[in-house]
């Protein structure tokens, strides 16, 4: 499949800051460039959004029962912005599949390398995610494989929501799960026993993450906080992580596929 055809099934999304052009105008040449046609979702900005925007799906009650700290308003705009480019895609689009970037991303090679395996993976009424980045190694299942690429399942999703592929089973099931959330949109989509949706990633890295080049992470650090209030969260994110770690492994037991030879 060459990249006009992929156009004819894929739609590109792009989430940017209206205050952060300058990184739609970086990206936006990098996709015109290997003949893709991307689409700019403005991302929710809570910097500029009222209270009653940042609290229409996100939840304080969930929030107390899920996570271990109440989300920045960053990571609640981070969420309703992923939010915004699955029900474009749903509402907007006719298309089976939806490739949804941040800004801050590069492909690593031509996008038409990859869109086959991306097709084969997606196709079917199955809720499938495939992540194109991930920071660090993963464990898991190689369900399959090319000369480039292995598609892995794994024990435990990896954080980030820098690029994925979803079909419209995934896009519509991660709406529903997530109608009312708690916790940032990456660890969301960790709880892949909660949204229903059978999430993949690519090995190597499909993309480069450029968050640096371009001026680092828009959703806000630790400055400003005391020691003790960062000790005490540290402590609660390892114990959360933990038990997120444990719940993974017991439900990725449960539905472990068989490994491609």
């Amino acid at each position: 499949m060459n990249n006009q055809n992929l156009q004819q099934k894929f739609e590109l999304y792009v989430i940017n800051l209206d205050r952060s052009l300058e990184r739609w105008q970086r990206i936006k040449p990098h996709l015109e460039n290997m003949d893709l046609a991307p689409v700019r979702i403005s991302a929710v900005d809570a910097v500029n959004s009222s209270a009653d925007v940042l609290s229409a799906h996100y939840s304080l009650a969930v929030n107390q029962q899920t996570f271990f700290m109440p989300l920045k308003p960053a990571e609640i705009g981070c969420f309703l912005s992923h939010r915004k480019a699955l029900e474009t895609f749903l509402t907007a689009s006719d298309k089976p599949y939806a490739i949804i970037l941040e800004d801050d991303v590069e492909f690593v090679h031509n996008i038409s390398q990859y869109i086959q395996q991306w097709e084969d993976a997606l196709a079917g009424d199955t809720p499938v995610m495939l992540k194109l980045f991930k920071r660090r190694p993963i464990s898991g299942v190689c369900v399959t494989k090319n000369e480039r690429t292995q598609l892995i399942k794994p024990k435990l999703v990896p954080l980030g929501t820098q690029s994925q592929v979803v079909n419209r089973s995934a896009a519509k099931a991660l709406l529903v799960a997530f109608s009312q959330f708690g916790m940032p949109v990456d660890v969301a989509y960790q709880h892949f026993w909660q949204h229903g949706v059978d999430v993949l990633i690519a090995v190597p890295n499909q993309v480069n993450e450029i968050s640096q080049i371009v001026g680092g992470t828009n959703i806000g650090g630790s400055k400003g906080l005391s020691f003790s209030y960062k000790a005490k969260r540290e402590i609660k994110r390892s114990w959360f992580r933990l038990k997120l770690k444990l719940k993974s492994g017991y439900h990725f037991a449960k539905t472990k596929p068989t490994a491609q030879k």
